[in-house]
């Protein structure tokens, strides 16, 4: 009878650690949740291989290639451990499991069948747990292992006037930032009526002054004065500075100001114009 293969995905490569820790992280990245995590250990004379079968939601298995390894200094080690702290924060059901080399190799080529899977869930787990071991004997101290997950903009959080220059951001993310201060000036001026005005002075007048245009009327005084500083100091703590220097092209820096100027727009979309007569 012929075999029939599971379905399963694969993701890494078993010749490349880098590409396999890069799989993990991108699942984490991508808000999958990890809810079992099976060590697929092949052992060896002198070292172990290791690839994980992941289980995701609604039962969705996943294989991360066998790039770990363990039992010896290098490379191999230092990706597993890696690999081992950060799933580690994700779910508490991580077990490690010995095959034999030919399902070793069926993980290798992608072509795992259902027989195979059935014989991983049947066999009991390492006891004593030991992979706790290979993660605290490599385990990075200087910097934090989430220091290695993709700098990029959270798209579901951004206000919708600035997708366009988000979708333009690692292009330029020097005029993006401009763009987006720009946009709110020209928003808080059509709001407004203040034309004359720019920067934090169009701000101050508009958020900040007794009887400001713009307000929100369901907060009490402490909060409402908090929020409506945030503009112009935001604009005196970064916008002024980045407009008269040469970009700086730090893109942690640059994301962090992006996202604080989201923030802004957010508020602005919350303020209301407030209902006084003026002469």
């Amino acid at each position: 009878m012929k075999a029939k293969f599971a379905g399963i995905q694969y993701l890494g490569d078993s010749d490349v650690t880098q590409i396999c820790k890069e799989a993990v992280i991108q699942l984490i990245h991508a808000g999958e949740d990890i809810n079992d995590v099976k060590i697929l250990t092949f052992e060896q004379a002198y070292s172990n291989a290791h690839a994980l079968l992941l289980t995701l939601r609604y039962d969705i298995q996943v294989i991360i290639k066998g790039g770990f390894a363990s039992g010896y200094s290098g490379e191999g080690p230092k990706g597993y451990a890696f690999v081992l702290n950060l799933l580690r924060n994700y779910t508490d059901s991580i077990n490690e499991y010995i095959i034999s080399k030919s399902i070793f190799e069926s993980v290798s080529n992608s072509s795992l069948t259902v027989k195979d899977i059935e014989y991983i869930n049947s066999i009991k787990p390492v006891r004593p747990a030991r992979w706790y071991d290979s993660a605290y004997i490599h385990q990075e101290r200087e910097r934090s292992i989430f220091s290695e997950f993709p700098l990029t903009i959270p798209m579901a959080l951004l206000d919708p006037r600035l997708i366009e220059l988000a979708l333009d951001f690692n292009r330029n993310p020097d005029s993006a930032i401009m763009g987006a201060y720009r946009k709110l000036e020209s928003i808080v001026r059509e709001r407004t009526g203040l034309h004359n005005e720019s920067s934090t002075r169009l701000l101050k007048k508009a958020f900040q002054v007794n009887d400001s245009i713009l307000h929100w009327g369901d907060l009490d005084s402490g909060e409402s004065i908090g929020r409506a500083s945030l503009f112009s100091n935001v604009f005196m703590a970064y916008r002024n500075n980045r407009a008269h220097q040469e970009p700086r092209h730090n893109l942690s820096d640059d994301i962090r100001e992006f996202m604080l100027i989201n923030q802004l727009f957010v508020l602005e979309s919350e303020a209301v114009v407030r209902n006084v007569c003026r002469n």
